[in-house]
């Protein structure tokens, strides 16, 4: 993964928190956590080949990657 594929994931997380209602926007604990959660799960489907574009073809993983921090946290 390169500094452009890093920027990339910021970029989209940061995006998609935008996309949340005020009562529901990630803390900056969270962005950044769904930043990581984003970066791991690219780099572990690299070895298949599939990409960031493969990836928006089926869903919105940067908003997921927040709801699923989100979630995490709301549990504790």
């Amino acid at each position: 993964m390169d500094q452009n594929q890093v920027d990339e994931i910021g970029r989209r997380i940061g995006a998609a928190a935008a996309q949340f209602a005020p009562d529901y926007r990630p803390t900056p604990f969270q962005t950044a956590d769904a930043a990581a959660v984003l970066h791991g799960m690219l780099q572990a489907i690299e070895t298949y080949g599939v990409t960031f574009a493969d990836f928006d073809a089926v869903a919105d993983f940067p908003r997921m990657a927040i709801q699923l921090v989100q979630h995490r946290d709301a549990q504790n």
